[in-house]
């Protein structure tokens, strides 16, 4: 996987702990001004980046798989 990526699910895996530890509001009565000032004005581009990139998933995912195709997977019985 390259460096965006890792840094990406690093990103993912912080963002869940944080939820984990605090209620949204928690964390509106804890976190200081300029921390939700700063959520506030990026929090829409983040989320509609994010949206896009589940809904690609989502259309992904949802259709029917398909099966692997290599021949270096297929097992063959042994006729001995």
């Amino acid at each position: 996987m390259d460096d965006v990526g890792d840094r990406f699910l690093d990103l993912v895996h912080d963002l869940e702990d944080v939820t984990r530890c605090l209620s949204p509001d928690q964390a509106h009565l804890q976190f200081d001004a300029t921390t939700l000032q700063v959520f506030w004005k990026r929090w829409p581009h983040l989320s509609a980046w994010a949206g896009s990139l589940w809904r690609l998933l989502s259309e992904e995912l949802s259709g029917p798989s398909r099966p692997h195709l290599d021949p270096e997977l297929d097992e063959v019985g042994d006729s001995g």
